[in-house]
């Protein structure tokens, strides 16, 4: 039994808002502090560790093309990465319209950045089929906020 569906990054948009802020605060700071030279170099630090992270959240909401996942009778295929149930300690469900779906390894305490998707269609029947999968392996499904990278 092969199950497959079309699966992509879940939106970052409280990243992106945050990175917007935390660069428009620190811009006002830099035009503020510019005969201050540590707090000036400090502030501009800041500003490009931001744009970079917002660059990333930005590529990974809009740009990034829908991946595949596939569930098979005890191994689970995401990002062209395999993961058997074995591997799995946890996956959490966050949300009720279009729900983000968190896969956490075992000695992992975030769920990493590629584990994290939300189904691009279909997940009135990817939900349950996933939830069929994991009861078949196993493997717990909680519905529970969590965090990623990112």
């Amino acid at each position: 039994m092969e199950i497959k569906y079309l699966v992509k990054s879940p939106p970052r948009v409280g990243t992106i808002l945050g990175m917007i802020a935390i660069i428009c605060s620190q811009s006002i700071l830099v035009l503020r502090s510019w005969d201050r030279i540590g707090v000036y170099y400090a502030s501009v630090t800041v500003i490009l560790l931001c744009l970079v992270v917002l660059l990333l959240a930005l590529y990974r909401t809009f740009f990034k093309k829908p991946t595949e996942l596939c569930l098979s009778n005890d191994k689970i295929i995401l990002n062209g990465v395999l993961f058997t149930s074995g591997d799995i300690k946890v996956i959490m469900t966050k949300g009720y319209f279009k729900p983000v779906i968190g896969i956490l390894p075992h000695r992992r305490k975030i769920v990493p950045l590629d584990m994290a998707f939300r189904y691009s269609r279909d997940e009135d029947r990817g939900i349950p089929d996933l939830k069929s999968w994991a009861k078949m392996n196993n493997v717990k499904m909680v519905n529970k906020s969590f965090q990623t990278w990112i």
